[in-house]
C-alpha cells in the first residue's frame, strides 16, 4: 500500500453457472482448495460464494499481492482444481483477470458518496 492510501494487487474473478446437479460438487471442489490457496505467500484472499437467487451461480475470487504471485499460482495443483470446476460449467464462465489500483476503506466510500451528493445539488 502506498502512502496515499492506495493499494495495488492482482485479481481473478470468475462467475460460473452450473446445472443444479453439478453445483454442489463444484462448490465442494473449490472450497477444498481455498484454504491452501489462502495460505500461499502473496495471497490476499480467496472466496467462494453461491448466489442467493440462483443456486447454480457461483462467484469465485482470488486477490494477490502482485501479478507475479498470481502467475506462479496459475501453475499450481490448486489452480488445476479450479480449472476442473470450470469444466463443470453449463455455460461459458465470465472471467476477469487484471491488476487493480484503487482507494481503500470506508473513508473512500464516504468521499465518493459526498461527491455524488454535491453533483446532485448543483
Amino acid at each position: 500500500m502506498s502512502s496515499d492510501n492506495r493499494v495495488t494487487f492482482a485479481t481473478c474473478s470468475i462467475r460460473m453457472h452450473f446445472a443444479s446437479k453439478d453445483a454442489d460438487h463444484a462448490v465442494r471442489l473449490l472450497l477444498s482448495v481455498r484454504g491452501n490457496i489462502q495460505g500461499k505467500r502473496g495471497c490476499r484472499d480467496c472466496s467462494v460464494a453461491m448466489d442467493a437467487e440462483d443456486a447454480g451461480l457461483v462467484h469465485y475470487v482470488e486477490e494477490w499481492d502482485s501479478a507475479g504471485d498470481f502467475h506462479q499460482h496459475l501453475q499450481s495443483e490448486e489452480f488445476r482444481r479450479v480449472l476442473i470446476a470450470l469444466d463443470l460449467c453449463c455455460e461459458e464462465p465470465r472471467i476477469v483477470v487484471g491488476n487493480l489500483t484503487g482507494e481503500i476503506g470506508m473513508a473512500y466510500l464516504r468521499k465518493l458518496r459526498e461527491e455524488g451528493d454535491k453533483t446532485r445539488i448543483a
